[in-house]
């Protein structure tokens, strides 16, 4: 009887266990607590076509335009005497937190004007950049912003003139900027080349710059390093320019790098969504930094497709993955600690060495499962390679950016490269 009640409470233990395990096993990732329901959907939406098109107000010769690539522009009118609105619509929802708006402004005479920002799905985020050329930007004035945080708006107080002022949520990357500085990098570097790995659902080139030695006989490390999947995160765009040209430069320090590590760069993975001044997605309504367990979008689908043969290249081994990205704070998202990966413990040891050699920026860590389908936790899954989300302050100095991004390549550079000694002892 005893016999038996023991082999009674074995079967409901191991019946409790295997049902706990079948329910932890089934959970799939559907989402970070900012993301909003079915951003793990990857399959095409439906999105809203931004009307390019000047429009204003005849009576008092205000016009404003989105009729140039990374526009966000959707309505314009009066409110009342000088005060006018300016509506923010995304390219479909629900959708982060991210609204995206840049135009052009201008009057038929001198004018000041109050404009209010106007979201919909969204509330005010981006500090203003104002430009008279659409390349050279500064803040709007503290003192010409009120922004309410309760309507999620924000109004600018804008002197007008003939001559069109513009006015964005950051300074203008757009696709053919990328594109530009791409083609100098492989020009002037004489280790890059500049190709086209696919095509985006509009039909723009997926560009990959590589620094690749192609000596089969020869072991090799290799660096993957991706950016722009998010069309508003600018300072993430800034930040790996900064980065890979640090990498790509003659220096003693790069040039040993490039000895022992091949370096594969695709520097904007979602051209459709820079150009067409998306808050989020692609072309197709999706954001594709969640597409990168299905593939169903043909931006990361390329990517996986160039990356794939690494896998069974005896002569190259993954290293390291940086995505780089820009939120309201400059915050690395590393792999959980408790994982193994190779190199081990690599990014937190990279970041102790940029805190200790930047104290007065701040800078936070938050370490994440690889359960989620994004672009670093492919990597790790694919290659077994620790890798890192790299996010920049929407918000940084451009100039402090700069020396942070070319401190973090030399750091990364040499740390790797001590990596590789180690493991080729």
């Amino acid at each position: 009887m005893a016999m038996h009640l023991r082999f009674v409470s074995f079967v409901c233990l191991f019946s409790l266990l295997l049902l706990l395990s079948s329910c932890t096993s089934s959970d799939e990732f559907t989402g970070y607590s900012y993301d909003p329901e079915g951003v793990t959907n990857t399959t095409d939406k439906e999105i809203q076509e931004q009307h390019k098109r000047t429009i204003g107000v005849s009576s008092t010769g205000v016009w404003i335009s989105n009729e140039f690539d990374g526009a966000r522009m959707n309505n314009f009118y009066r409110v009342k005497d000088s005060l006018y609105r300016v509506v923010i619509e995304p390219e479909n929802h629900p959708i982060n937190n991210s609204p995206w708006y840049s135009f052009k402004i201008h009057s038929d005479s001198p004018q000041k004007i109050r404009l209010q920002l106007a979201y919909k799905h969204g509330k005010h985020r981006y500090f203003p950049k104002l430009s008279i050329d659409g390349e050279h930007w500064s803040p709007i004035p503290l003192s010409r912003i009120e922004a309410d945080t309760a309507a999620g708006t924000a109004t600018l107080t804008l002197d007008l003139y003939e001559e069109p002022l513009w006015v964005s949520a950051q300074e203008l990357l757009t696709f053919d900027d990328m594109q530009q500085w791409a083609d100098s990098i492989s020009t002037s570097a004489s280790v890059a080349k500049l190709d086209t790995v696919g095509y985006s659902h509009n039909n723009r080139p997926i560009l990959k710059i590589s620094a690749v030695q192609n000596i089969s006989t020869r072991n090799r490390g290799v660096l993957i390093i991706t950016g722009r999947q998010h069309p508003p995160e600018v300072t993430g765009g800034l930040a790996s320019q900064y980065f890979i040209e640090t990498m790509l430069n003659d220096s003693e320090l790069a040039k040993s790098f490039r000895d022992k590590f091949d370096i594969l760069i695709y520097p904007v993975v979602n051209p459709d969504g820079v150009d067409n001044g998306h808050w989020r997605h692609n072309g197709a309504g999706i954001d594709l930094n969640r597409d990168w367990e299905h593939f169903n979008q043909p931006e990361t689908k390329a990517i996986r497709d160039d990356l794939l043969p690494l896998t069974n290249d005896s002569s190259r081994t993954v290293y390291y993955g940086i995505d780089f990205h820009s939120t309201n704070e400059n915050i690395f998202y590393p792999i959980n600690r408790d994982i193994s990966t190779f190199p081990e413990d690599f990014t937190y040891g990279w970041i102790d060495t940029l805190i200790k050699a930047a104290p007065d920026m701040p800078i936070n860590v938050e370490p994440f499962p690889p359960n989620s389908p994004i672009a670093k936790n492919w990597i790790y899954h694919t290659f077994g390679a620790d890798a890192v989300t790299y996010e920049v302050d929407d918000a940084a100095d451009r100039k402090k950016l700069e020396e942070i991004s070319r401190q973090t390549a030399q750091i990364i550079m040499r740390q790797l490269l001590e990596e590789w000694n180690k493991n080729k002892k």
